[in-house]
């Protein structure tokens, strides 16, 4: 009996041992399972954090670069996969998502990747922080026009963009040329009307003019105008009456508010000069170089000093004009202002914008040679026509205003030769932005008086017009 109890005692340690080892073998594949489970948990988080960002940032994200993203993870992963590393979804050989098949380090990899391409452009960047929510001046072409945007806007729009066609009237004269082409040869499709149909087809006008540049304030005014004519064009007269009713009306409110108005503001602005004055405008102003012309054709002996600046240096137009009339001129850039001011009687002024408030907005440095006259009590007059006044009301020049073109700013030669100074490679320097902005505004309490074809009034009395002007 003894040797059959040893032969049991002998045997039964290996007996124990098996379950122990299954457990332990257990124990260590739900440990794994658990881990590789928190792992894949992970993973998926980390993808679809990627998806979110991904999603976020399509519109910013060139497809080549999305690709690259794509190629990136997929190496990674293969490389895992190879190494032992890679974490596969639960269940084994299972069809799933593809943001499911991403692991966690190709996550990661595709989210930085994925945070360059939606930061880089703002990396590459060259404008000036507070001023990025502007509109900048783009140089168009005609390459990606639409099949139905008129010649005539298309030669506008180059004109434009190249600075040809520069000042707020002569840009307002000019689109409402370019619409009177457009209406002239527009046809009205079947099943509509031109009332409906028009206002559609002089929006997509409109809307390829602004790649150039914002519009003006008298483009804006003047659009609103004709669109309000287009709307109530009747439906019982024909295509042709309505086209050429709308192309007179354009030359009629061409007439009224822009060549009248701006002969009765050379009337009465003349009455602002006498004998002996010497005057001082800045840039140049269509307006005030005609006032200057009638009054030296009066016979009104009087000299005009022309202060101008970069980048367009409009002043040596008017300089040249004045000068071939027979009128005594001086020209300094904005930089020699202060040695000028001692001997000047008054300061005229052109206006792109009149706000609702009395700011005048301008040419970029009206504000200084106005401040600059205020300080020495010299009275700044404002020659503007009253298609100009707008009902926008603005503080400063940061909310709303435009800016050109940074490399109209390396030009360092003031002929009509361009010469590149030691700006030529900005753009290769990262800590070097330009700013060319365009506009800015200066406070009602310096100037004296807008001289408009309604009369002479302070700026306190701009709205006053305004009111006047819409319930017309």
């Amino acid at each position: 009996m003894m040797p059959d109890s040893s032969a049991k005692a002998s045997t039964a340690p290996p007996a124990t041992a098996a379950p122990k080892a299954q457990q332990q073998k257990a124990r260590d594949k739900n440990s794994g399972e658990a881990l590789e489970g928190k792992a894949q948990r992970k993973a998926e988080k980390a993808a679809r954090r990627a998806a979110a960002v991904s999603e976020r940032g399509k519109s910013n994200k060139p497809p080549a670069e999305a690709g690259q993203v794509r190629e990136k993870s997929q190496a990674r992963q293969g490389k895992e996969k190879s190494s032992g590393g890679s974490i596969t979804s639960a269940g084994g050989g299972g069809s799933t998502s593809g943001v499911g098949n991403i692991t966690a380090g190709s996550a990661i990899s595709s989210l930085a990747t994925q945070g360059t391409a939606i930061h880089g452009s703002d990396i590459l960047d060259k404008r000036v922080g507070l001023f990025k929510h502007l509109e900048i001046t783009r140089r168009s072409g005609t390459a990606d026009a639409a099949k139905d945007i008129h010649p005539a806007i298309l030669s506008l729009t180059l004109q434009f963009a190249s600075y040809t066609v520069i000042g707020s009237s002569a840009r307002c004269r000019a689109t409402l040329g370019a619409f009177q082409a457009v209406i002239k040869d527009y046809r009205t499709p079947a099943g509509t009307t031109l009332s409906r149909n028009l206002t559609n087809h002089l929006s997509r006008q409109i809307d390829f003019l602004k790649t150039a540049r914002p519009l003006s304030i008298t483009m804006g005014n003047a659009i609103r105008w004709l669109k309000q004519e287009i709307s109530v064009v009747s439906i019982d007269i024909s295509d042709d009456q309505a086209r050429e009713s709308l192309i007179e009306k354009i030359e009629t409110y061409i007439r009224e508010k822009i060549e009248v108005a701006d002969r009765v503001i050379v009337q009465s602005a003349v009455k602002q000069i006498s004998k002996g004055d010497v005057i001082l405008t800045f840039s140049r102003s269509a307006v005030v170089e005609q006032v200057f012309l009638e009054a030296n054709l009066r016979g009104i002996e009087f000299s005009v000093v022309v202060v101008d600046t970069r980048p367009f240096f409009e002043g040596k137009e008017m300089v040249r004009r004045l000068s071939n009339a027979g009128l005594r001129c001086e020209y300094v850039l904005i930089s020699g202002l202060s040695y000028v001011l001692n001997d000047i009687t008054s300061v005229f002024l052109g206006a792109h914008a009149v706000l609702s408030n009395g700011q005048l907005y301008s040419r970029v440095g009206t504000a200084l040679v106005a401040m600059s006259a205020k300080r020495k009590n010299i009275p700044v007059i404002v020659c503007c026509e009253s298609i100009k006044f707008s009902n926008r009301v603005q503080l400063d020049s940061v909310t709303f205003n435009e800016l050109g073109s940074p490399d109209d700013l390396m030009n360092i030669s003031i002929d009509s030769a361009p010469k590149p100074g030691p700006l030529k490679n900005w753009r290769d320097l990262p800590n070097l932005k330009l700013l060319n902005i365009l506009y800015d505004l200066t406070p009602p309490e310096y100037i004296k008086k807008i001289v408009t074809e309604v009369g002479s009034l302070p700026p306190s009395s701009v709205p006053v017009i305004i009111r006047e002007y819409n319930s017309a």
